[in-house]
């Protein structure tokens, strides 16, 4: 099949009633350019994390504001923005939305660097999460259209695999930005750390403008034959009356990563912190070392519990991915828990490294199970509706919580440490209690 019909591809009509699979190679090329993608959005969502004491100390900002600038206020509008932003995605030109939303985010990273306020800073945070709430959704949207089914595990997890390595590999690339940011600030007159935004903002609108003119956007898949009911399958009203009938399967598993992200991605955010301040370490060495047990721990997680999932489905199509999350369930928070309780970096770096290499399960996962189990014409939304959760929960909650539960348990304002070890022992229970529920309802759902 030509390009030209892959390329355009229709807005609301979305549908013709016939299956058109774009080649092998340019299926696997449009995989590429989203996952360079989604790894830029991981660097310029994590950026602030690194920079967050040369931020704090310039602006003059306490650990609540930063707190509320690396969660809350980046989650709420990632969360929000992505459930409306969904619905173009499922209806509209995915090509379009996509492009749009890595301008957004990308000028937003830019402009960050020339923040003065909290508030100026917090504007253009919502900025960056606006634009990026659309491109996992468009995503999994996309590698359903690319693939037949049998053929998506792979895919996805290539994908997914960004959340795997760049949640930390963003401290390694950001690390390399700061270092060169340093070497030419004082040229430009800006600090290092204004130049690390400016930096790491630019590639994405390269990358933007080389997808919308090179992308294979295929027309959607059409499992009914009838442009009528595909209509009907995209509103409002049919993705509520679908997820309420199967509540009892789709409400724990949209929460499951949002829950194991609460503790998981506090970690993450403070991590650098509580190296720089316990251990007296440098920013850009800081982000060397977390990378260095990071990324390998997020890159073998991530392809590994997608190839256990796929063994476990061959052999039980319906429950095989959602058992697969069982073992991850059990034993990420404790992990995390036990090397935060250690005061040497070495046990802090393992017990991070194993937590980090379970957690992954969620991320890939999750994207699998919402392509198995969820409607062609719904996948956008319900994998908007679980990042909503992962957002609230996870970026927005967890980091802030961290700081208030050890404020609360020292009584004093640095109890950054022990709040991260309490919010890992008090969401612990929850995850495994939500993974069991999914694996035993998974049966009430049907596949796709």
């Amino acid at each position: 099949m030509q390009r030209s019909d892959l390329s355009q591809e229709p807005g609301a009509i979305a549908s013709q009633c016939v299956d058109r699979t774009p080649s092998r190679e340019r299926a696997w090329y449009t995989i590429f350019l989203l996952t360079a993608l989604y790894v830029i959005s991981y660097l310029d969502r994590s950026i602030l994390a690194l920079l967050a004491q040369p931020v704090a100390r310039s602006l003059g900002l306490g650990d609540r504001q930063m707190a509320i600038l690396l969660g809350l206020g980046f989650a709420l509008f990632y969360a929000v923005g992505g459930v409306i932003l969904a619905h173009f995605v499922d209806t509209g030109n995915r090509r379009t939305v996509v492009t749009a939303g890595v301008v957004a985010w990308s000028v937003s990273t830019v402009l960050s660097g020339f923040a003065s306020s909290f508030w100026m800073l917090l504007l253009l945070r919502s900025g960056v999460a606006l634009g990026e709430a659309v491109l996992t959704p468009a995503a999994v949207s996309l590698i359903a259209d690319l693939f037949p089914r049998e053929r998506r595990g792979l895919p996805v997890a290539v994908f997914t695999s960004v959340a795997g390595f760049m949640t930390i590999g963003s401290y390694v690339v950001g690390a390399m930005m700061v270092d060169l940011a340093g070497a030419v600030s004082h040229a430009v007159g800006l600090e290092p750390w204004q130049m690390t935004f400016v930096f790491v903002g630019l590639p994405g609108l390269l990358l933007g403008g080389i997808f919308a003119l090179t992308a294979t956007v295929p027309v959607r898949t059409a499992h009914h034959g009838a442009v009528k009911a595909l209509n009907n399958e995209a509103s409002v009203s049919a993705l509520i009356a679908y997820l309420r009938d199967r509540l009892r399967f789709f409400g724990p598993l949209l929460s499951l990563t949002g829950l194991n992200c609460v503790y998981s991605l506090a970690i993450v955010s403070w991590l650098p912190t509580l190296l720089v301040r316990e251990h007296g370490l440098g920013v850009s060495k800081t982000g060397y070392l977390v990378g260095l047990v990071g990324v390998p721990a997020g890159l073998l997680g991530n392809f590994f519990w997608q190839w256990r999932a796929t063994r476990l489905q061959r052999g039980d199509p319906v429950k095989g991915v959602p058992r697969t999350l069982v073992l991850p369930a059990i034993l990420s928070a404790p992990c995390l828990a036990a090397g935060l309780m250690s005061h040497s970096m070495a046990l802090q770096l393992a017990g991070f490294g194993l937590g980090l290499f379970m957690g992954t399960a969620f991320s890939v996962l999750g994207p699998i199970a919402v392509q198995l189990f969820g409607p062609d014409r719904m996948r956008g939304r319900i994998i908007s509706l679980n990042f909503l959760v992962i957002a609230l929960l996870g970026y927005g909650a967890g980091p802030l919580a961290a700081v208030e539960i050890g404020a609360l348990l020292t009584r004093r304002g640095e109890g950054l440490h022990q709040g991260l070890i309490a919010l890992c022992l008090l969401t612990w229970p929850v995850v495994v209690s939500m993974t069991f529920a999914v694996v035993r309802n998974a049966g009430r759902v049907e596949l796709q």
